[in-house]
């Protein structure tokens, strides 16, 4: 039976990037973003698309209806604002992590499950080194990143032996319209999205004796 993958963010650089190999590798994708024009890309690979809003309350239950079972999910959506701790509302923070926390949560707590019954699946979410590190001017999304990386961990631990494996992908800077907001550093320095996404999809193959619980990639030069 053919493998289903649900992308969210797939309208980004790595989202794309993600999308289009999973479709080359035998994968009936489900692709999940907010712009309808931007997603119209995946109609021509073959793949499903759904136009939402990832800010919004309701959204995951949106994507829940469309597409009610996968055997891969990849919470890959994100928001990186741009300010200093002390210039960001709570609206800032509520919006923040909604995107970056909540819906990979919500996600998560409805397709485990499902996994769990059928003693196979794949839950990967996209970090970033900053879950790892603080930020002077993005501290809302290093904070973001910080707790979806203890909610990987801990569902990691939950599901093991399960048949589910739940791991995260932390990349450094990337060339996609994202990496380039930040012009505090050499975007030709950042990493390339399509080998991300080719390694993300490597991580998809294995399903029996071995497991891949947290990868960490980075720039080689740092500028």
């Amino acid at each position: 039976m053919t493998k289903r993958a649900l992308v969210t963010g797939a309208t980004g650089g790595l989202g794309k990037s993600l999308c289009t190999h999973l479709v080359e590798s035998g994968y009936h994708v489900f692709g999940v973003g907010r712009n309808l024009g931007d997603l119209s890309y995946l109609a021509g690979i073959g793949a499903e698309m759904l136009k939402a809003d990832l800010r919004e309350i309701g959204a995951s239950e949106k994507i829940i209806q469309k597409f009610p079972d996968v055997d891969v999910l990849v919470n890959n959506a994100g928001i990186f604002p741009i300010k200093k701790l002390t210039s960001s509302s709570i609206g800032d923070y509520d919006e923040t992590f909604t995107v970056n926390v909540r819906v990979p949560f919500q996600l998560m707590s409805h397709y485990i499950p499902k996994m769990r019954d059928r003693r196979s699946g794949s839950v990967i979410n996209i970090l970033s080194s900053s879950a790892f590190s603080g930020s002077p001017d993005t501290g809302l999304y290093c904070a973001s990143k910080h707790a979806l990386l203890g909610l990987t961990r801990s569902s990691f631990l939950e599901n093991r032996g399960t048949g589910v494996n739940v791991y995260s992908v932390s990349p450094g800077s990337m060339k996609t319209k994202m990496g380039k907001t930040d012009t505090s550093q050499d975007f030709n320095t950042f990493l390339d999205p399509t080998e991300v996404a080719e390694y993300i999809l490597f991580c998809c193959k294995f399903q029996n004796e071995m497991f891949i619980e947290e990868s960490r990639m980075n720039r080689i030069s740092v500028v």
